[in-house]
């Protein structure tokens, strides 16, 4: 699979991401957030597990340590935003955990001795920006205990997204399980407490099934297979512009309204995509133009 490709299926995830908001608004008039977290983690682990069971795949102890970290970030993740959510409202909560697309090149930096590239970083601050267009477009900015847990949130992501930089050599349907069997271990204690819903409509219904099949089984196992073949940053920032997709769907969806400056965020979240996946462009033009630059022209006379 080549970078360009992965970097699509990074799009992809984003995109189902996006609906998937959607999906959880719906199902939360029915379920508590911890409650669903339980159904949503617990459902896709099932899920996960079945091709390995029957094609009895062997799981080596580099995947089983693979995905036991990446789990427990994953869901160490979801549970501050949804306890950010609480107090921060949700355009600053998607904003403040959207800032995992800066932190990813630097935890990379700090672990893998990887300098962070450039045109990469310059592309998260765009996507931010963007993302902050849409998240704040009403102008109302503070900062307390929600926001707080949203950063905390962000970089649990961060390092969920981190921790999986060195997957090439692993089998990522392995990873994929014991990553979402981790979360759903994590997640059982908080739902033993939490909220359940009495009954269920066929919304609620196909709302947590949109959940559990499309946005975690699907979305994680794309990530991880994707995460093989491209770097960690340019995931981070693909994987970010779920906000953009959210925004769309809810226009077409939800029908509502887009402020000019909702407009404009999408219109940075979409160059810092094309920044991304014009990353190998601009390397190679440096390359030709370092070749045939006057003073090494020069040289070879």
């Amino acid at each position: 699979m080549s970078a360009r490709i992965a970097n699509l299926l990074c799009l992809l995830v984003a995109l189902i991401w996006g609906g998937g908001f959607i999906a959880t608004d719906l199902a939360l008039e029915s379920f508590s957030p911890f409650s669903m977290l339980v159904c949503r983690f617990i459902g896709a682990a099932l899920l996960a597990w079945i091709p390995i069971l029957m094609k009895k795949m062997a799981i080596t102890k580099a995947e089983i340590r693979t995905g036991l970290v990446s789990g427990i970030f994953l869901y160490l993740a979801f549970a501050f935003q949804t306890f950010g959510m609480e107090d921060a409202g949700p355009g600053m909560n998607a904003f403040l955990t959207s800032v995992n697309v800066i932190l990813v090149p630097y935890i990379v930096w700090i672990i893998y001795k990887k300098r962070p590239d450039r045109l990469i970083c310059f592309a998260g601050v765009i996507c931010l920006a963007g993302i902050g267009c849409l998240s704040l477009s009403n102008g109302e900015f503070y900062f307390g205990k929600g926001e707080i847990l949203s950063l905390i949130c962000a970089f649990f992501f961060a390092l969920q997204i981190v921790s999986l930089e060195k997957v090439q050599n692993l089998n990522v349907m392995n990873v994929n399980a014991i990553q979402l069997t981790s979360a759903a271990l994590c997640s059982i204690p908080f739902g033993l407490f939490a909220r359940w819903p009495g009954s269920l409509n066929s919304i609620a219904v196909l709302s947590i099934l949109y959940s559990i099949v499309l946005a975690t089984f699907v979305c994680y196992l794309l990530q991880t297979t994707a995460q093989k073949y491209t770097s960690a940053s340019a995931a981070s920032i693909l994987l970010g512009t779920e906000c953009l997709w959210a925004n769309i769907f809810s226009g077409l969806i939800l029908h509502e309204p887009k402020s000019p400056i909702m407009i404009f965020g999408g219109i940075l979240i979409f160059i810092s995509i094309l920044m991304v996946e014009s990353k190998g462009f601009f390397l190679n033009k440096i390359r030709i133009d370092e070749t045939y630059s006057p003073e090494t022209q020069t040289e070879k006379e």
